[in-house]
């Protein structure tokens, strides 16, 4: 038994189900830039960042470009094969390119299975991407992510065998792959989830169409891991809360 708390009221079934399937949540506000907010209290690191003021809450993390990353270990879903995910979060690039999420069974990340789920494509679009045991299957956004620091863009990527692979900006399912509907995972555990790099160096991972080599500079808010598949109706929440 591990985390056990004890409401003094009843909870809501909407609640009950965040509790259940988030793994992690990092708001990397000020007070504590990397604690996980989530229910697991999932271990931490990060090299070469710092602190934006104005966030898309509160305060983000900033990342310089190379060697500045940010990486939390666990994350089991990912090593089970075909079971769902959703990764929130909200980004303020400085240019459109490298990776923003990536997965590793090592914390160099790499490992016997490695692999950048959301980044960029050389061409600047963004690209939310999965691995089906065969081949990386790829979805990219039709629009650029604007370059401003007015502006914080929300992007969520969600998987199921039921619906496939999806990619939401700013509340809109901008892409999708129905036909996605397997997931290869790593079967080992942890796994590390690395943001704003993929801290490849010489080493190679499954690529796909993200470029992974760059690394990723700007801001990055709120980010979250869940194990299921999020909604429409989960992403607008998420959007305007």
């Amino acid at each position: 038994m591990d985390k056990l708390t004890i409401s003094r009221r009843a909870k809501s079934a909407c609640e009950i189900l965040e509790d259940a399937t988030l793994a992690a949540r990092f708001p990397f506000d000020n007070v504590a830039t990397l604690v996980d907010f989530g229910p697991n209290s999932i271990s931490t690191s990060a090299s070469s960042y710092s602190i934006l003021s104005s966030g898309h809450s509160l305060q983000a993390i900033k990342f310089n470009g190379s060697n500045s990353y940010f990486q939390a270990s666990g994350f089991t879903q990912f090593s089970i094969n075909s079971q769902p995910f959703s990764i929130s979060l909200w980004i303020q690039p400085e240019s459109r390119s490298g990776t923003l999420v990536h997965i590793s069974t090592l914390s160099t990340g790499l490992g016997l299975w490695c692999l950048s789920l959301i980044g960029f494509a050389s061409n600047g679009t963004l690209v939310a991407q999965i691995y089906n045991g065969t081949t990386v299957l790829s979805v990219m956004a039709s629009t650029l992510i604007p370059l401003s620091s007015l502006f914080w863009t929300h992007i969520v990527q969600t998987w199921s065998s039921t619906n496939g692979l999806r990619l939401y900006i700013d509340n809109v399912l901008v892409a999708s792959l129905p036909s996605a509907t397997t997931f290869s995972a790593s079967g080992i555990t942890p796994n590390y989830a690395t943001l704003a790099s993929s801290l490849l160096g010489s080493g190679s991972c499954l690529a796909g169409a993200i470029n992974a080599t760059s690394p990723f500079t700007g801001g990055i808010d709120d980010f979250k891991i869940y194990s299921r598949e999020l909604s429409a109706t989960d992403v607008c929440t998420l959007y305007i809360s």
